[in-house]
């Protein structure tokens, strides 16, 4: 059974590689994950997420939780990385 499977994911994951799909599917996590790992007060204030070649640009509208998220940007990054896998995301962009 686990060979089967293991095939299974195999064909999905050429598909999403044939179809360009990966970073999409990336993209849908990250938004759906987006309130575990920032918190519901951060999350309530984010207007905008975009993933674009491993660049994440996220919009705030609240300019002091902007403020304070450029600077933690990097602890940012690592815990995005952590939730949905090494090298998920590269840069963070704060706008």
């Amino acid at each position: 059974m686990d060979k089967k499977d293991n095939n299974i994911s195999s064909v999905i994951e050429a598909m999403f590689k044939k179809y360009r799909l990966t970073q999409k599917i990336t993209e849908v996590k990250l938004v759906g994950a987006w309130e575990k790992i920032t918190g519901p007060l951060i999350a309530n204030h984010t207007s905008e997420i975009k993933l674009v070649n491993k660049t994440l640009y996220v919009t705030f509208d609240n300019a002091p939780l902007k403020n304070e998220m450029f600077y933690r940007r990097f602890m940012l990054l690592e815990a995005i990385n952590t939730e949905l896998g090494a090298g998920s995301v590269e840069k963070i962009f704060i706008k």
